[in-house]
Parts: C-alpha cells; structure tokens; sequence
C-alpha cells in the first residue's frame, strides 16, 4: 500500500487561491476576446460615406460630406497618406478607434480614395473694391447664377477680369486660375502679311489710311498737341473691293502689331448680356496685350459691322441683343472705355445706310472704297499675273515673259470693261460694273488652277507622277475619266514637248471670267453698285 503524499495547509489553500486567480483570468481573456472581436468586426465594416477633403489641418481634416462640412481626424491614414492628400481629394469615411475611449469608435477619415472633385468652372467677370475689401464677381453659367467671391491679397494680384477659375464646390475655394485666349473665335494675326504694294488701285484710301494712322505715329507730338489723330475709320464700298485687305496691310505696316477680325457671328450671342460682353473683352483684351508690352500696336477689325449695329428700332420682337450691342459699341468708340493710343479700330460695311447714325457719327474718318476703274483693274491684274506662270508658247510668241505678261492683263482687263449687258435672275448690270478687286483675282486663280491640272494630266500620260498611295487610288478609281485624261493629254502633246511649258493663257483667263460673271453681277446687283439702266416702255413723247 503506497502512501498518499501529504499536502500541508497552507500550500492546499496557496494551490486553491492560484486556481481562482486563474479562473478570473481566463474569464476575463474570454470578455477581452469577444470585445476584440467585435472591435475588429466593426472595424472591417464598409465605409459609412465618402466625401472630398476641402481644407488640411493638423490633426484632421475639412470634409464635404453630401453637401455638410465635417471635421475629420485622420484616423487610419498613415502619416505618408497624410503629407500626400490634396484638397479636394476624396476620401472614405468609417469607424475609427476612438483615442479617449479604448474600447469606443468615433467617425473618422479611413482610406484615401484616387480619385478628385470635379471643379466648378466660373469666369470672372469683374474685379471692383468695396470698403476695404476687394470681391471678384464670378459667372459660372449655371443658369446664369453669379458667385460674389471676397479675394484674398494673392487672389488679387493673381486674377484679371476674362480669367478662367476651377472651384471647389459649396466653399468656391479657388484652386487653379488661367487666362483664356478670348479671340479664339476672332481671326487674330500677328502681322498679316498684307503689304500695300499687293493691293492694286486704291490710292485715295491708301493714302488715307497712311496719314490717319502712320503720319500720326512718325511725330506724334505735334499730333498730340494740335489734335488727336484718327483712330476710329469707317470703309464703305462694294464687295470684294479690298477693304479688308486694306485693314490688313495697316496692320502689317505697324511693327508688332496684332490684327483681329472680329464679324457678327462670334459676337452675338443667345444668352442675355453675353453679346455685349463679347464686344467689351475684345477691346479689353486688345488694351491689356498693350499696356503690358506684348504688342506695341494693334488693330481691331469689324467686317460687315452692318449687320452688327443696324439702326436701333428696327428689331421689333427681337431679344434685344442688337440694339445692346450698338448701344456698347457707342459707349466704347465714344470714349467711355479708355483705349490704348495705339489702338486702331476700324469698320467695314458694303451697305452705310444700314448702319445706326449715331455709330457712323462715332468714327473719326469715313473712307470710301470703290469699285476699280480701268486704270486700277490694270494696275490689280498686274500683281495677279506676276503669281501665275505664263504659257511657254505664249512668252515665245511676244518675245519674253514681260511683254507676254503686258499682253494678258491688257487683253483681259479690255476684255472685262465693255459695256454688254448682263442678264441675271434678280436684274440687268453693265459688265464693267460688275468687276471688283476680288473678281479679278478669282479669274487669275482659275486660270492658274487650270493651266497646274492641263500640267498634272501631261504628267500622267508620260509616267512622269513617282508612284505614290494617291496614284495607286487615281488607277484604282478610274478618276482618269473622269477629267478626259487620255483626249486632253494627246493633244496637250501635240502642243508641249515638256509639262512645264504649259501655264495660263488669254483663254483661260476668259474662261474664268465668263464662268464667274453671273454670280459677280448678282453680287453687286444685291448690294446696290450698280448703275440703274434707263428702261424702254415704249412710250415716248
């Protein structure tokens, strides 16, 4: 018989006191347990909401939540996380292990999400001080609504009027800002390239433009003191007489100067006060370009201003955006906006007495353009057919290319100015009215254009064109005759012995003429040059 082991008093009773400890312990272990696996359950749970970050603090963030703004700590975000979120960022937001309470959640930032707010695209319209506080007025088309936005000392100097701003929505905090090119829509040109010596005729407005404009420039303290020169000029004339070229050439005669074309269609505009805001950032877009130095001269440009300001009372039921537009060209060409000395403003229009009195009244200078008498279209025809090539056989035939050159343009100016009738659907013109500075270049472009595709078909017939994709589809296609290649190319052959013998000619030049003539004569028939022909009633007396 084995002899139980004898347990003292006090150690039972050590043993037993070491097991409740236990006991208390694990069930403790066990609350913790189940705690720790509610926390974590929570804490894997979706995000409550998502919303973009609209302004960094130390220990938390500004957040747009559906249109509320919350402070967020950053919660579960890394310190990295934190250096790199932007405003404007969006971010998830969930629960987060609340720091005054261990076992407790708070709502807090949890994720950065890849993604930005979109911003809200505004203009400004204008910049003006009220009290000691500087507010930007700022369009952002959203049916017309208008932010009026408190700048801060570096907003100030950042934004000009005519600046394009992206916001963060409901705080309008202004995150990027960039200067539009407001003439998108204009023809704008540095220099045309238009010289005076390309326009033929014209002598009278030449020398009109040049002592408005020019002379002024050259001493520009007598003309300060005795009177300011002409800066506001008006050109009336028919179409395609070389009005628009005229502008042009004093644009390209001005050093650094800017020409804008500016015509009815990129002015007027379907939304109320924008058509007249257009006309506004035009000549304050011009004035800023000369004040800070980036053009020395420039020149605005209004084609067909006719149909931009006609006679006020004459639009009944219209929006009124006509009569807004003249009545701000008024207040501009009057001087109620303060233009730059070396800006120009000038006018075209075919139809004078269509435009408003009051306007015509504000142009210093009205020039008239007119139609090219015979001595001029000679002088035009000659700057033309210096820019075509002549025909071999012709220069041959007159002994040099300057005496063949002579010939053609006396030919067919002789040709134009003849007193024969042209009959059109709308009525009847003297063909010598109907010439203009444009007609004559139309007929010299027709006629190069002919004499290049008779050299292209002599080409395709000797297998003189390098193989090349638009060869491959003119074989492909069949476009051979289409142009009567094989008929026109024997007997160009029988004339040339090489494509570059063959150019323009007195009959191509007539058959460019009479192919034009038409449409020229209901040109000017519609707009009123023409002489009235005496009719024949058969009554007489």
């Amino acid at each position: 018989m084995v002899r139980d082991e004898y347990v003292p008093r006090y150690e039972y009773e050590r043993l037993e006191s070491e097991y409740r400890r236990l006991i208390r312990k694990y069930e403790e272990l066990e609350a913790y347990k189940e705690e720790l696996e509610r926390l974590v359950s929570k804490a894997k749970a979706p995000p409550l909401d998502i919303g973009f970050v609209v302004e960094k603090l130390e220990d938390g963030a500004v957040v747009n939540i559906n249109g509320a703004l919350k402070v967020l700590p950053y919660g579960l975000l890394s310190d990295e996380d934190v250096r790199n979120l932007k405003e404007g960022q969006y971010v998830f937001i969930g629960h987060i292990p609340d720091k005054k309470s261990p076992t407790g959640f708070t709502v807090g930032i949890t994720k950065v999400y890849n993604k930005m707010v979109d911003l809200i695209v505004g203009e400004v319209e204008e910049i003006r001080r009220e009290g000691d506080e500087w507010i930007g007025e700022i369009s952002t088309g959203r049916g017309h609504n208008k932010i009026y936005k408190r700048l801060s000392e570096e907003e100030k100097k950042a934004l000009k009027e005519g600046m394009k701003v992206g916001m963060i929505p409901v705080t309008y905090d202004i995150k990027k800002y960039y200067r539009t090119k407001e003439f998108s829509r204009y023809e704008v040109t540095k220099s045309p390239g238009v010289s005076f010596n390309d326009i033929g005729g014209l002598k009278e407005v030449k020398k009109e433009l040049i002592r408005s404009i020019i002379l002024p420039m050259l001493n520009p303290d007598d003309y300060a003191k005795y009177g300011e020169r002409s800066r506001r000029i008006l050109m009336y004339g028919p179409p395609g007489c070389g009005k628009t070229m005229c502008a042009k050439a004093l644009a390209t005669a001005l050093p650094n100067c800017e020409f804008v074309k500016v015509g009815a269609g990129e002015l007027f505009s379907m939304w109320l006060g924008e058509s007249e805001r257009n006309v506004r950032m035009v000549f304050k877009m011009a004035n800023e370009k000369l004040e800070s130095g980036e053009n020395d001269y420039g020149v605005i440009f209004f084609d067909e201003i006719d149909a931009l300001a006609q006679e006020r009372g004459m639009y009944v039921g219209s929006s009124g955006a006509p009569e807004r537009v003249t009545g701000q060209l008024l207040d501009i060409l009057e001087g109620f906006y303060d233009l730059h000395p070396h800006l120009t403003v000038i006018g075209a229009t075919n139809r004078l007495h269509l435009i408003d009195s009051a306007l015509r009244s504000r142009f210093d200078k009205i020039i008239e353009v007119p139609k090219p008498d015979k001595e001029a279209a000679l002088s035009i025809a000659e700057i033309y057919a210096k820019k075509v090539p002549l025909d071999a056989l012709l220069v041959e035939e007159w002994g040099g290319l300057d005496a063949a050159r002579d010939y053609i343009v006396r030919e067919i100016v002789d040709y134009m100015y003849t007193d024969d009738l042209v009959e059109t659907e709308i009525g009847t013109i003297r063909r010598r009215d109907s010439i203009t500075g444009r007609f004559i270049a139309q007929t010299f472009y027709y006629a190069r254009d002919k004499a290049l595709e008779e050299r292209t078909i002599f080409m395709l017939k000797k297998g003189m064109v390098a193989k090349s994709d638009i060869a491959e589809v003119w074989k492909r296609e069949g476009l051979d005759s289409i142009l009567d290649v094989e008929g026109r190319a024997v007997e160009l052959s029988r004339k040339y012995k090489s494509p570059s013998e063959i150019g323009v000619t007195l009959e191509h030049l007539k058959e460019g003429f009479n192919r034009f003539l038409k449409r020229r004569a209901e040109e000017m028939i519609a707009a009123g040059y023409h002489k009235k022909l005496e009719e024949d009633t058969g009554m007489h007396f």
